[in-house]
């Protein structure tokens, strides 16, 4: 956590919603990675906080999501809990 505790810290009682952590994303769909700091699992590297990416598949409860990173294309897999879809 390294020069990333600004971008994980949040309010006192801010905690993860069940619609947040039970969330469902469709292959193809675009979403934002937001990092949810309460949940330390599943997370990606705080460089990619804010990134938008497509959902490529699905691993076990977690999302593979595809994101470009300086002109190249990576593969990140993250839970629901770090995931917000685009336009919501």
């Amino acid at each position: 956590m390294t020069k990333a505790r600004k971008k994980l810290t949040k309010e006192r009682g801010e905690g993860v919603t069940v619609s947040r952590a039970m969330g469902e994303f469709l292959e193809g769909e675009r979403v934002i990675l937001r990092i949810e700091p309460s949940v330390q699992k599943g997370r990606p590297h705080p460089r990619y906080q804010g990134r938008v990416g497509v959902v490529r598949g699905k691993r076990g409860r977690a999302y593979e999501v595809e994101i470009t990173d300086g002109g190249k294309i990576k593969k990140v897999i993250i839970l629901p809990e770090h995931l917000v879809r685009v336009g919501s």
